[in-house]
């Protein structure tokens, strides 16, 4: 249990495990559960190195060192982890989970019972779909994913099966599947989602020839069943495309393109549901995340590494894409924090970053450092927890990383749930790096902590 103590124009918060200061600003009130980062635009602030502990058992649950955050190993084996930092891998009301095992490459669900999810009792099933598997956010047995070219929904208890779409009996897309017999599959190229209501959805149509070209985006409206929207792509257009998928409250599409300035698409690009107006956001995709902000807006959260920031760039006309810091002014696209990958400074960033929206309002942002790579800057060994307020950002610390990353599933990915009671990232604790053996770690958030 922890004291809050409030003294007169300061608030000074007496924990169990320790006294944090904030200075109080009527405006800008503290979260009073976590330090905050002093100058998230600055490369300088307080680090807190990695303070050494054992590997924790599975199940056990411990406190940050340097945050006072509650930490719990929730995972046994180390061949289990969660998708990606864009996705909630639980389910509704967190009575399951979805995990990735790294050997079969399979879905397994699990219940969540205990504080060791895969503990024997816990396994439910394995999902028989390609990918991309997304919690409905009514039911909580209920989970969506894509199989060939269909969108099926899956009730995890019982295993039964739901069709929600066929695409190959689609009167638009039907008949381009079946006179172009290479095409093998609709998909966001993992990272894409559809609107939070799940009504509009955004692919590509992918085909076995050619190097697995993409061929075709489409964007299609559930209530209705229709394609609003069908795009036939070029070569350049094709290469280009990372991840499509619908902006939060479904109106845009949104297309993440590789870097190139001589490609159609490079960069990231909004698009209307028809497919035929564009409008770049940024002249290059990197690692970021779909979400609303406190004010309700359509955002994105996305590395800049044009410019060395990590930025707020609304889903809008209005935002238009920032170049070098210059191009900040008079531009509704806002820097949220300096990365400072500058090698030759002391205090240059060592990490790599991923950037999770699930909880409206706030951005999760961690990072996974490569081995022999030194702890150095505030952010590198961190995740961090930003208050996605365009008034003024605020950035506060989470937890340190107990993780090495040698290899892809070892990078560290943490993902808020929806609800924003839960973040879990990916551990090896520095153990065999290099063979993606991680467990699931997770931070439980404190009672009412918006507050």
């Amino acid at each position: 249990m922890r004291r809050y103590v409030l003294i007169g124009a300061g608030c000074i918060i007496l924990a169990t495990f320790g006294i944090l200061l904030f200075s109080r600003d009527s405006d800008f009130p503290p979260i009073y559960a976590f330090k905050e980062v002093p100058k998230p635009l600055s490369g300088s602030n307080p680090v807190y190195h990695l303070v050494p502990r054992s590997v924790p058992r599975p199940g056990e649950t411990f406190q940050d060192a340097s945050f006072n955050t509650t930490l719990t190993r929730s995972t046994k084996a180390l061949n289990l982890r969660h998708e990606y930092s864009r996705f909630d891998p639980f389910n509704l009301d967190q009575s399951l989970i979805a995990l990735l095992d790294l050997n079969s490459a399979d879905w397994r669900i699990y219940k969540t019972k205990g504080n060791t999810y895969d503990q024997s009792g816990n396994f439910v099933r394995t999902l028989n779909i390609h990918g991309e598997p997304r919690w409905d956010s009514k039911d909580p047995s209920l989970i969506w994913g894509l199989r060939d070219f269909k969108i099926v929904k899956i009730n995890a208890k019982t295993g039964r099966v739901t069709t929600v779409k066929d695409f190959s009996k689609d009167p638009t897309i039907g008949p381009i599947i079946k006179a172009e017999t290479d095409l093998y599959r609709i998909t966001t190229k993992n990272e894409g989602e559809s609107s939070r209501d799940r009504r509009y959805w955004a692919f590509c149509l992918q085909g076995s020839g050619d190097d697995y070209r993409l061929r075709y985006v489409f964007c299609w409206d559930l209530n209705l069943d229709k394609i609003l929207g069908l795009h036939k792509l070029s070569s350049d257009e094709a290469e280009t495309i990372d991840w499509i998928g619908m902006s939060p409250l479904g109106k845009w599409v949104l297309i993440g393109g590789d870097v190139g300035e001589d490609r159609h698409w490079a960069g990231l690009q909004m698009a209307d549901k028809k497919l035929s107006s564009f409008h770049k956001l940024a002249s290059a995709t990197a690692h970021s995340d779909v979400g609303l902000d406190i004010q309700g807006n359509e955002i994105i959260v996305m590395q800049n590494s044009r410019t060395d920031y990590i930025d707020y760039i609304p889903i809008s006309l209005s935002a238009k894409p920032v170049d070098d810091p210059g191009d900040y002014k008079n531009n509704s696209v806002k820097p949220i924090i300096r990365l400072y990958y500058n090698s030759d400074s002391s205090i240059g960033l060592n990490s790599g970053v991923h950037i999770s929206c699930n909880y409206a309002g706030y951005s999760v942002i961690s990072t996974n450092i490569e081995p022999g790579a030194a702890e150095q800057n505030w952010l590198d060994r961190t995740i961090t927890l930003v208050k996605l307020d365009k008034k003024k950002f605020r950035v506060f610390y989470l937890a340190k990383v107990y993780n090495t990353t040698g290899a892809y599933w070892e990078e560290t990915q943490a993902a808020m749930t929806n609800d924003g009671s839960k973040v879990v990232w990916a551990s090896n604790w520095g153990r065999n790096v290099g063979h993606d053996e991680v467990f699931l770690m997770r931070l439980d958030m404190p009672a009412n902590w918006q507050k």
